[in-house]
């Protein structure tokens, strides 16, 4: 005989289990904003060899922007299918001009809909499948962004995440995706020059970065317990003011060493952050840049002018535009499903994997 449970027990449990993590999350906070207090009251008192300035925050001002102002976003879509994985990809630039921190012309780069990018794969594990969507999606990204510098020469230049490959973006030298990394690393030093030469300042806004870089910088010199199971953005929320910023550190604390910064050269080395809170209720953004293109105030109050418009979405309105640009949607990919489809007809190869086509739920 099944007994079932009534609705209200159910319900008693679920609440008692969430009571349990509310508070636990409550004490996590409470401990943050406490050592946030301690680190704001200290300093300029203690030493932190591994940053490039003496205090841990600085006061950030707005400023009147008269420039051109660029971005580079893409979208991309995919699916995994019997016989290969099926990748679409669509890389937009943006370059707005502003005059007195207005929008007085706007251009789309290489077109307001670029033509959407095709790339097939087959005999990939699992993991290559992640690497190949990413990789592609990257390569096809700053190819983008260095294009957009020598034919526009922005004076800045804005991308949707780091100006710096990611670890988990690294294969093992046996993948078959191996190749496609290496290319994709020779592409962000293409851009670095594009943008050295042309004198456009290169710079990665990440919108929700999950790195412990700065906590790990300060861990070092602090006792205290909310430095655990956090992160960057999760701890500056409760030590960052509304128009405020970090100093500005190094990528990587030993980049020659540092297992991908070091495949970059001479540019390893130059990639600095800093942490900007641009409005009060949302959370801090990374930003990334290359050191001895312009001062760290400048691009701070560069990027807090540009990024404190809304309240509560703290984020430069022509990345918002590029990522709009980019966007891919499921309607496109079944579009051109279909017309693979009409081409081959029933294929094994087009067979959609059965998570993906059940008759059932």
């Amino acid at each position: 005989m099944q007994i079932k449970s009534k609705p209200s027990v159910i319900l008693l449990m679920l609440d008692s289990g969430l009571e349990e993590i509310a508070k636990k999350i409550s004490e996590s906070e409470n401990e943050k904003r406490e050592l946030a207090k301690r680190l704001r009251f200290n300093s300029g008192k203690i030493e932190y060899p591994e940053t490039l300035e003496k205090s841990l925050f600085y006061p950030v001002g707005k400023v009147s922007i008269s420039c051109k102002v660029a971005a580079v976003d893409s979208g991309i879509i995919g699916e995994e299918l019997h016989g290969f994985d099926f990748l679409l990809l669509r890389a937009a630039g943006v370059i707005f001009e502003y005059r007195a921190s207005k929008v007085i012309s706007h251009t789309y780069f290489p077109s307001a809909i670029p033509n959407t990018q095709y790339d097939v794969r087959s005999g990939l594990d699992s993991y290559e499948v992640i690497w190949h969507k990413s990789l592609f999606r990257l390569k096809s990204e700053l190819s983008c962004a260095s294009k957009l510098i020598a034919q526009h020469s922005p004076d800045y230049l804005l991308l949707d995440g780091s100006i710096a490959p990611l670890l988990s973006d690294r294969p093992p030298e046996e993948s078959e995706i191996r190749p496609l990394y290496n290319e994709t690393v020779e592409e962000y030093r293409k851009l670095y020059q594009a943008a050295w030469e042309k004198n456009c300042t290169l710079l990665g806004v990440i919108k929700d970065s999950r790195s412990r870089r700065f906590i790990e910088i300060v861990s070092k010199h602090t006792q205290g317990n909310g430095f655990a199971n956090t992160n960057d953005t999760n701890f500056l929320f409760f030590m960052l003011n509304e128009g405020e910023r970090t100093c500005a550190f190094s990528y990587a604390a030993e980049p020659q060493r540092h297992q991908i910064i070091k495949e970059l050269g001479q540019w390893g080395e130059r990639i600095l952050a800093f942490y900007l809170k641009p409005v009060k209720d949302d959370r801090p953004l990374r930003v990334e840049f290359l050191s001895g293109q312009r001062g760290f105030d400048e691009i701070a109050s560069f990027v807090h002018s540009l990024s404190c418009l809304h309240k509560s979405y703290a984020y430069p309105p022509v990345l918002i535009e590029a990522d709009l640009r980019a966007a891919l949607d499921g309607r496109q990919f079944e579009q051109a499903y279909g017309s693979l489809f009409s081409r081959l007809g029933r294929s094994p190869a087009l067979m959609r994997l059965r998570r993906n086509a059940r008759p059932f739920r």
